[in-house]
C-alpha cells in the first residue's frame, strides 16, 4: 500500500520542486478543493510531504497546485509518477503560478477513489480501506533552496474525469429514438 517513489525531487536552484507519488497514513480529501502550507521549517533532508486520499468518489484526471508566493520559482517533476504522465512547468517559473500534474494513457490512469477509509484517533492517521490503494498520494515538495523560516501557501484542485451530465444523455437518447422512429417508418435519411 505504500508505493512512495524512489526518485526525489533534486535540490537545486529550481526549488521549490514539486513531485507527486504514492503514500500512506492521510488525509482524506472529500471535495475537489484544499490547502496546505509548506514551511522550510518542516523539512527533512530537504523536503516536506503532504499526504492525502482521494475520497471524492471520482477518479482525479488532473491535479493542479497554486502557489501564492512571488518570492520563489517553481517547477515539478513528474518523474516516476503513477498518475500523470506529464506536468507543467517543468522549468523554473516564478510565482504565483499554478503547477499542473495531467495526462492519463494505458500506464497513468489518474488518481483513482477511496470506497472507504479508515482513521486512527491516536495517530491522527487515515488508511484506505477499500477501493484502490493508490487514492492515497504524496505531495513532495524540495524545499533545500528555500531560506530558513520561509514558507508558501498552496491551493489544491482535484479535477475529476468528466462525465456526461444527464441532459445530455438524455438528448442523445431521445435523437437515437428519433432516428430509429424515422428508419422504422421507411423515411429516408
Amino acid at each position: 500500500m505504500f508505493g512512495l517513489t524512489s526518485s526525489v525531487a533534486m535540490a537545486d536552484s529550481t526549488d521549490p520542486v514539486f513531485k507527486l507519488g504514492g503514500g500512506g497514513g492521510s488525509t482524506p480529501l472529500t471535495s475537489d478543493t484544499f490547502s496546505f502550507t509548506v514551511n522550510q521549517s518542516d523539512a527533512v533532508a530537504g523536503f516536506v510531504t503532504f499526504d492525502f486520499i482521494n475520497f471524492t468518489g471520482a477518479v482525479i484526471q488532473e491535479l493542479d497546485l497554486a502557489a501564492q508566493s512571488s518570492g520563489f520559482v517553481f517547477s515539478c517533476d513528474n518523474t516516476g509518477d503513477i498518475y500523470f504522465n506529464s506536468c507543467n512547468p517543468t522549468s523554473p517559473t516564478p510565482g504565483p503560478t499554478t503547477l499542473s500534474f495531467f495526462g492519463l494513457d494505458e500506464t497513468h490512469g489518474g488518481i483513482p477513489t477511496a470506497t472507504s477509509v479508515s482513521c486512527e484517533e491516536e495517530s491522527n492517521q487515515c488508511f484506505v480501506t477499500g477501493g484502490d490503494p493508490n487514492s492515497d498520494f504524496i505531495i513532495t515538495v524540495g524545499v533545500a533552496d528555500m531560506p530558513v523560516g520561509t514558507s508558501f501557501d498552496v491551493r489544491g484542485t482535484l479535477v475529476p474525469v468528466s462525465t456526461p451530465e444527464p441532459s445530455t444523455i438524455l438528448l442523445l437518447l431521445a435523437a437515437g429514438l428519433g432516428f430509429l422512429v424515422v428508419k422504422r417508418a421507411g423515411f429516408a435519411v
